[in-house]
């Protein structure tokens, strides 16, 4: 079994669909520079929830939690899985003498936050620059000089991004894994095997802004503490998601949820987020679609992705009558890349002023506010909710900077 999953280290397939500032919300952040031990995990509002945790017992019984809890796709935590051996992991020498003298990806900020970005997917020709420096080092390199940056006390920081299905020099660690809970969660589930692995190393502080993948994600934590929070799919327009035409597509321009403005984003006062501290040994289930923040509470904190693909809406009988609040999510989505298909890439913020305005004059002779409704219709949204829907994709995300929220 651990063989042939081993082989599972293929690439990624392409997914087909498309401090708050103030106190009164609940929330503190922590100074970031301790010298000694791990950052304490933020205070969250009283409205957000912890992620539900279950222990490990079996992989039946674990099957028999995750099938329903994915079915309404809410995260969870299982405890104890072992589906790493993470003591090994704790000598970050041994982490070294797996990537030998490989080249990795390592990602250098001069703050805490590293805002994931994709510079070919400026169809629409932001005026973009890159918020972190992406270069390829030894692993050696990487801690070395996140050592060095630590002892002279500086506000930059360092983080590792690795894919693992290149490294075929750590094959005795993947067959060491224990393969047959992350396919048997994913087939019970419906999704596709996992296909690919990504391992995340950070200095202490390091923080990863809001933001959402468009795939089933089983996260390990290998060593060290790491602060998540995550919101819903369906919190799509609380968190202000950059345009589908720029490099930040699916971040948020909220991006921490401990610092937001909310002068610019009102409606992220009503995103209600769940929370964990992960450690060693804790396996996380994060849905296709769940925004999330996370922030290494540890140097040199260690997490292993496993991803999976979600099977595409099965429309074969027909558009159903009525969509979840979770395909309207897409919907939205796929209508923003669509407008910028028909009327231009490079003019997709121009063109969604144009929709707001034809939309709040009721000009149905415009040509996008027609298209939009077109294929609005086709999915069945009722006119008189149409209105509210089209507002609500473009109200703060459109016709704003967006460079002072990269």
């Amino acid at each position: 079994m651990a063989l042939a999953a081993a082989k599972a280290h293929g690439e990624a397939t392409s997914i087909a669909l498309l401090g708050f500032q103030g106190t009164s919300q609940g929330y503190s952040q922590p100074e970031l520079h301790k010298p000694l031990g791990p950052l304490p995990s933020s205070l969250w509002p009283e409205a957000y929830r912890p992620i539900r945790r279950i222990r490990f017992t079996t992989v039946e019984e674990v099957l028999d939690v995750m099938k329903p809890q994915s079915e309404v796709g809410m995260p969870l935590i299982i405890e104890g899985s072992d589906l790493i051996e993470v003591e090994k992991w704790q000598s970050l020498s041994y982490a070294s003498s797996l990537f030998e003298d490989k080249k990795v990806l390592v990602k250098k900020s001069s703050n805490s936050k590293f805002r994931y970005f994709d510079i070919k997917k400026n169809s629409g020709n932001f005026d973009f620059q890159k918020p972190v420096a992406e270069v390829q080092e030894t692993f050696s390199e990487f801690t070395r000089q996140a050592q060095e940056i630590d002892a002279k006390g500086s506000s930059a920081r360092m983080y590792m991004q690795e894919t693992l299905s290149g490294h075929s020099q750590m094959a005795e660690e993947f067959a060491s894994w224990k393969w047959e809970l992350p396919i048997r969660i994913s087939a019970a589930c419906g999704w596709g095997l996992p296909d690919s692995n990504e391992l995340f190393i950070g200095m202490k502080g390091a923080e990863t802004p809001l933001h959402f993948d468009e795939r089933e994600n089983l996260f390990f934590q290998v060593r060290g503490l790491k602060e998540i929070v995550v919101y819903p799919f369906v919190d799509y327009v609380r968190l202000y998601p950059f345009p589908t035409t720029h490099p930040c597509d699916r971040q948020s321009m909220v991006g921490s949820p401990v610092e937001v403005d909310l002068t610019a984003f009102p409606k992220f006062k009503d995103a209600v987020g769940h929370y964990a501290t992960l450690k060693a040994g804790d396996l996380l289930y994060l849905p296709y679609g769940w925004w999330h923040w996370l922030r290494n509470l540890d140097s040199f904190a260690i997490s292993v992705s496993f991803w999976s693909t979600t099977p595409s809406t099965d429309l074969s009988s027909g558009i159903p009558d009525q969509f979840t609040d979770h395909m309207l999510t897409r919907v939205r989505r796929n209508l923003e890349s669509l407008i910028a298909q028909k009327f231009g890439q490079e003019k997709l913020n121009e063109t969604m002023l144009k929709l707001r305005q034809a939309v709040n004059s009721q000009d149905e002779t415009n040509d996008i506010l027609s298209y939009a409704r077109g294929l609005l219709g086709a999915v069945k949204v009722p006119m008189e909710k149409q209105d509210e829907f089209l507002l609500e994709i473009v109200d703060g995300r459109f016709g704003v900077d967006w460079s002072r929220h990269v």
